[in-house]
């Protein structure tokens, strides 16, 4: 085992091997090939078969354990009889050495292991000059020995007859001296044979760091000072001993930062106790992690009168605790590694007084923990692990918050591993994994932790991730294929991973891409494989993953996986009915949906926190393709639509959107996350209305820093062009929009990062005026316990009035309008599974007429444009369950007509490409004709066509747009019309048209000066100019920060272009002068929202600044690159 005492020298010698030439006629060898991919490996033309009987020499450097691996991997080979010697060759056709033995390494032309780092090894594979086959496994140590074991095992290649032994020579060594996983998480720990396998995944894959610190472990944390019962101490042994046997370090920890006083020697004492008592059953490895606490809570006046308060205070009291442990303790005992700590500011690299004691009253051994920059950062860099080593002053341990999902119930969290620079290994002893409460799924992030943490220069994020899931299929195609659906569905975590369902997403894109410009049938078709994969991938994955545990842990997250891809099939046949005007078959295939998704949502996983909502599966995007089908089905009925909710943050349990507009105050929204920049809340009013006053009510009593700190509210008529209203930083936000003012979107956008979650109790949006029919209904017989009347009538086909007895003679259903309308006819839609027959009477003057009849579960009924006030059901028989009664107005228009995009950037002389959707909205199908009036000059393709719209849907046609070379800059507005028979409708295409630029970025690699960079950083400003996408400069933490170039000559400049780091601005200005000391304004951003920035101006200077106004994070300005681009 090792003894982690001081930085591990990774710089082992490079030493030439020697390639053995490949004899006349023989095979080429098939690549050796080991994972985590070795230092150096050279391939060697000498590999050989295996024989049924091998030798196997012991030598003075022989480890039980590699020969344990070694064993196992000749009877996989097909091995009968291993021939063992201690140090003698027993001159079998092939020889496997467990330790240095210098004449064979010698007759190999391979160097020895002389020089490596710890845990190194060296590994020779090939023939002598008797042509007999030897394998060296030359470890510099135990642990190098088993790792070289491991490599063998990996080297087998199977072949017909006998398996081969290709020649290769590995040097190999880790780059990273910690490397495994952390149980440091909340909710349902792991079992013990949870465990016991975890140390052996680990020790398979060359981790060597297992530390034990489960939360509601209570001997851990909050029964701190008490002795473990002798059954619990036992376990605790056994796991020790497991971890042994696969070089893993035991790492316990205790947590006492929620009680201890830190000046009591009793409380140390029972400190030393409890690490003693592990010391005895073989622990070598200890952590105090005072992570989660309230450092400015004494526990005791001593603490108080000894140290004070603040931050300074409880670093200095920790210390003095750390210090004494690792000097009174660990260094009385030369097998102990190095004390480990998880401080209480774990997750930055602000130099602050707590950060201060820590540098300067720890004991400098002492290894201390860090998460990055956040608890679960996006990114950690290079530069941010040597801030964090510096502010620290102690060796830095990286806990890294992936997989881990106790803050996200309901999720697994199955994305590759990204965002951390392989060169972090410069200034970090280590990086560990803090897992999911499922252990057996976790293995596929570990996997890439162990490859990462062996060798982060050979590291590559995707090609990882693939070989994880390939090894949880046992490498069968199929499996893989079906984990990697299952995985996409399974990305979403909003920290790592922003995108929810990334490649799923992509097709669901096309697919409303496609059926959006008419071509319905094939986006169907395009997208009916992709659903079926999902539907199917959970019977692949129980059938082709090789450890049962996965597929145990995994099987609420598969069942929902089939019960949403089967709901995405029914909702593609709803979708081709209604392309086929098929209503009752789409009406069938929307219950099937419904029922499927209920489905879907009533399963409960057992772990906490997981079981109190149900699995989200690709939540955004087939929760939203499966909505989005129901609002094409509404649109198609005529069902007005009513006010959603929407949020791209995830959810905390079933705290749902919805019921954020539910009118109910005690009821709220609540994120599982904090809000970024540009987390959202958004309000959809279902149509444009006239908007009055404004509510966001966020926060509640229990968590009141729940709330977007520092937002912005914002009104759209389609979604994609937003004014804004107000801004604000308090939880509770008020407005009210100007008068006249038409919206159908209201969002509340985060302009800055937040360590807290969101809550949001309500978000009210008044509307004003309009005209808007509401239907009441009542009658006979009386609703069922949990149904309504006005679920008849309530927009909502998911709901149903559901009578609590069959109707008799006489019993009616009747919805009053609330003022007379021009009815063209009614659909009547009822539960498949109770349906009920009745007349369909409308009362016009006060006078009831039958109007048709219904007898099934869809049914229309022409009303032929009657001034209707009430409309009722008689029932004759059955026992119906009426879903919706949907009213078809006369008044209704035939089509809308709407320009997507609002003065939008066209370039002089070049084409640009713009849609204009014209959806059928009256219960029919729509032709008429497509006009684009544009200036003389200008080019309009077309000009003029003939567009058919389908009853109930929107049809996309794309208006390609040409102002002439010389056209005016200025903005340009642009009638749009749609002709159907008499009537017009109408209009704006409002372009803005820019200068014409050159394809030079002038701003490449010229002069420049930055008013600072980021602390502690090399983030320098000629990053932003050097061409490199990967490289950035960074400011200092000042909104007034800036970034100037200088372009050698004064130049007419049309565009700039500022691709953004994370860190943007969400306010700046870009300046201009010709000599660096008059600056003019030559355009501003006032709401940024990051990513990259194609900013249009006509100036003509020398210098051109990026004077920053608004940051719109805690750090400073970041660029990858600012580009200028000439007019022309």
């Amino acid at each position: 085992m090792r003894l982690l005492r001081s930085a591990v020298c990774v710089l082992a010698l490079v030493v030439p091997f020697v390639s053995v030439p490949l004899e006349a006629g023989a095979v080429p060898p098939t690549a050796a090939k080991v994972f985590p991919e070795p230092q150096q490996l050279v391939q060697r033309d000498d590999g050989f078969p295996i024989p049924l009987v091998v030798g196997l020499v012991r030598t003075a450097r022989t480890d039980a354990d590699a020969e344990r691996v070694v064993r196992q991997a000749l009877t996989d080979a097909g091995v009968q009889t291993v021939r063992t010697s201690d140090g003698r060759d027993p001159r079998t056709p092939m020889t496997i050495w467990l330790g240095r033995d210098a004449s064979i390494l010698s007759a190999l032309k391979v160097p020895d292991s002389t020089g490596l780092a710890a845990e190194g090894y060296v590994l020779a594979a090939g023939r002598d000059r008797d042509d007999r086959g030897h394998v060296v496994l030359d470890g510099v140590d135990s642990d190098g020995t088993y790792y070289a074991a491991q490599s063998l095992a990996q080297l087998i290649q199977s072949r017909p007859g006998q398996d081969w032994i290709p020649g290769v020579a590995i040097r190999d060594w880790p780059t990273m001296r910690y490397r495994g996983s952390i149980e440091g998480f909340y909710g349902t720990p792991w079992s013990h044979a949870d465990r016991l396998d975890h140390l052996g995944y680990l020790g398979d894959h060359w981790m060597n760091t297992y530390e034990y610190a489960p939360k509601d472990d209570p001997y851990h944390r909050e029964r701190w000072r008490d002795p473990y019962p002798a059954d619990k101490l036992a376990q605790l042994a056994e796991l020790v001993n497991r971890a042994r046997q696969n070089k893993v370090d035991f790492t316990f920890a205790l947590s006492p930062g929620l009680s201890i006083c830190y000046t009591s020697d009793a409380d140390f004492q029972a400190l030393i106790a409890k690490f003693q008592a592990l010391y005895d059953v073989g622990g070598r490895a200890f952590n105090v992690p005072l992570d989660d606490i309230d450092y400015n809570t004494w526990h005791c006046d001593a603490d108080r009168a000894k140290y004070g308060t603040g931050g300074g205070a409880a670093g200095r009291a920790q210390s003095d605790l750390l210090t004494r442990v690792q000097r009174e303790w660990v260094e009385t005992k030369p097998d102990v590694a190095p004390l480990q700590m998880v401080p209480t500011e774990y997750y930055n690299v602000s130099e602050t007084p707590y950060k201060k004691a820590l540098r300067e009253q720890l004991d400098a051994d002492v290894v201390v923990h860090w998460t990055g920059i956040g608890v679960v950062p996006r990114t950690i860099t290079a530069a941010q692990a040597a801030q964090a080593k510096a502010v620290f002053g102690h060796d830095i341990l990286i806990w890294d918050n992936y997989p881990v999902n106790d803050y996200a119930a309901g999720r697994l969290l199955l994305a590759p591993y990204s965002g951390r620079e392989p060169a972090i290994s410069d200034n970090v002893a280590g990086v560990i994994s803090n897992p999911m409460n499922q252990a057996a799924v976790s293995k596929i992030a570990l996997y890439s932790f162990a490859e990462l943490g062996w060798n982060p220069a050979k590291y590559d994020v995707e090609t990882s991730w693939q070989r994880a899931l390939a090894e949880r299929a046992g490498g069968n195609a199929a499996t893989t294929a079906a984990l990697r659906v299952f995985a996409d569905l399974n990305t979403y975590d909003g920290t790592l991973h922003p995108d929810s369902a990334p490649v799923f997403a992509a097709a669901v894109e096309q697919f409303w891409q496609l059926w959006r410009s008419g071509q319905r049938a094939q986006a169907i078709a395009v997208l009916r494989p992709q659903v079926g994969a999902i539907a199917a991938a959970p019977a692949t994955i129980r059938a082709g993953v090789v450890d049962p545990a996965f597929t145990a842990e995994a099987e609420s997250w598969l069942k929902a996986t089939e019960l949403w891809g089967q709901a995405m099939q029914r909702a593609l046949d709803l979708l081709a009915a209604l392309d086929a005007g098929d209503g009752a078959a789409a009406w069938t295939a929307r219950q099937q949906v419904s029922g499927l998704v209920t489905q879907a949502k009533a399963i409960r996983d057992s772990r906490q926190p997981h079981s109190g909502t149900y699995p989200r599966i690709g939540e955004g995007v087939v929760d939203e393709l499966i909505a989005e089908t129901g609002r094409v089905h509404d649109r198609w009925l005529g069902v007005q639509p009513g006010r959603t909710a929407t949020t791209n943050l995830g959810t905390y349990q079933d705290n749902v959107p919805a019921r954020m507009i539910d009118g109910d105050l005690n009821t709220f929204y609540w994120s599982n996350g904090a809000p970024r920049t540009g987390s959202e809340i958004r309000v959809d009013l279902g149509a444009p209305a006239t908007i009055g006053a404004i509510a966001v009510l966020m926060g509640k009593a229990s968590s009141p820093n729940d709330y977007i700190h520092s937002g912005a509210l914002e009104y759209s008529l389609d979604g994609t062009r937003w004014t804004e209203l107000t801004r604000a930083t308090t939880a509770e936000v008020r407005a009210t929009a100007p008068a006249g003012t038409t919206a159908r979107y209201v969002r509340y956008r985060s302009l800055s990062s937040s360590d807290f979650w969101l809550v949001v109790r309500e978000f009210s949006v008044e509307t004003i005026g309009g005209r808007k029919t509401t239907l009441t209904a009542g009658g006979a017989p009386a609703p069922a316990p949990g149904s309504s009347y006005q679920r008849a009538v309530d927009g909502n086909l998911e709901t149903a009035y559901v009578p609590a007895t069959a109707p008799k003679t006489g019993d009616a259903l009747t919805a009053t309008l609330s003022a007379p309308r021009e009815l063209a006819g009614l659909t009547i839609l009822q539960q498949s599974s109770s349906v009920g027959s009745a007349h369909v009477e409308v009362q016009v003057g006060g006078v009831w007429q039958r109007v048709g009849a219904v007898s099934s579960a869809y049914a229309e009924v022409p009303v032929d444009d009657l001034a209707v006030e009430a409309v009722r059901l008689a029932w004759t028989s059955g026992t119906p369950a009426v879903a919706e009664i949907v009213p078809l107005w006369s008044d209704t228009p035939l089509a809308e007509l709407v320009v997507a995009e609002d003065r939008a950037d066209v370039v002089r002389g070049e084409a640009s490409t713009f849609t204009v959707d014209i959806a059928a909205q009256r219960g029919e199908d729509v032709s008429g004709t497509l006009g684009v009036a544009a200036p003389a000059g200008w080019t309009v393709d077309p000009a003029s066509t003939s567009v058919a719209v389908k009853r109930g849907f929107t049809q996309s046609v794309s208006v390609k747009l040409t102002p002439p070379a010389g056209a005016a800059l200025a903005d340009v507005d642009l009638p749009v019309t749609f002709t159907t028979g008499a009537t017009t409708f109408e209009a704006v295409l409002r372009v803005a048209v820019r200068p014409r630029t050159g394809d030079t970025n002038v701003a490449l690699r010229r002069p420049v000066v930055a008013s600072s960079i980021e602390p502690g950083t090399s983030f320098t400003a000629d990053l932003a100019v050097d061409g490199n996408a990967g490289t950035r400069w960074a400011s200092g933490y000042d909104n007034a920060s800036w970034l100037q170039v200088d372009l050698g000559t004064s130049t007419r400049l049309g565009k700039l272009v500022l691709r953004w780091e994370t860190a943007y601005g969400s306010a700046y200005e870009i300046q201009v002068s010709d000599d660096a000391n008059t600056w003019t304004t030559a355009t501003e951003v006032s709401n940024g929202d990051g990513g990259t920035d194609t900013l249009w101006l006509d100036a003509t200077a020398r210098y051109v600044r990026m004077q920053g106004v608004q940051r719109a994070t805690q750090y400073g300005y970041s660029l990858y690159e600012l580009e200028a681009y000439p007019a022309v």
